[in-house]
């Protein structure tokens, strides 16, 4: 079994800006964690992150029930320019998380008129099997919106800025 959340939003910036702030921005700032997730503090061997296959390994400093270091690995699956991503993260290192097998997140934007973008904003999570489907319901719909919640805003401060994206400096001159 699957469960989703999706929050829509619109972004007063660029297309292109909107498009790039959720991959190529610096998700320190809007992986902020939730609840028993603490926040994201850097990632490991991510030099191909914002290509299609990308890899990058998020980081945490830990907390009660999830450990210090990674926790788990985030893969771009698509990258259609200027309309949508779309991501894996699997392999999660905390214990809290036995019940799930992957999660897909998703990211589209669309202009509705110049500097003017509408954000839509998937993350699926999938149960390893339907006995854990009520404790991914419980996830999702608990942990991950507030997750979600506090992401978009962040995404969206950044692709406010005038800031360059992180990606695009630390991928050795790699230009999404």
């Amino acid at each position: 079994m699957n469960v989703s959340f999706k929050i829509n939003d619109v972004f007063d910036c660029s297309l292109e800006r909107a498009f790039k702030a959720p991959i190529l921005g610096d998700a320190t700032k809007f992986m902020k964690g939730y609840l028993f997730q603490p926040p994201v503090t850097g990632f490991e061997d991510d030099k191909t992150w914002g290509q299609i296959n990308g890899i990058r390994y998020p980081i945490n400093n830990g907390n009660l029930l999830v450990k210090k270091g990674r926790m788990f690995k985030d893969v771009i699956l698509e990258r259609v320019e200027n309309k949508y991503w779309k991501w894996t993260i699997y392999d999660f290192e905390f214990k809290t998380l036995f019940f799930i097998s992957k999660a897909i997140g998703e990211w589209y934007v669309e202009a509705i008129n110049e500097n003017k973008i509408e954000v839509t904003y998937i993350y699926t999570y999938y149960s390893k099997n339907r006995l854990y489907s009520p404790l991914t319901w419980l996830l999702v719909n608990i942990q991950i919106r507030g997750i979600m919640k506090r992401a978009i805003k962040g995404i969206k401060e950044q692709a406010l800025s005038n800031d360059p994206f992180i990606y695009e400096l630390h991928n050795n001159g790699y230009k999404a």
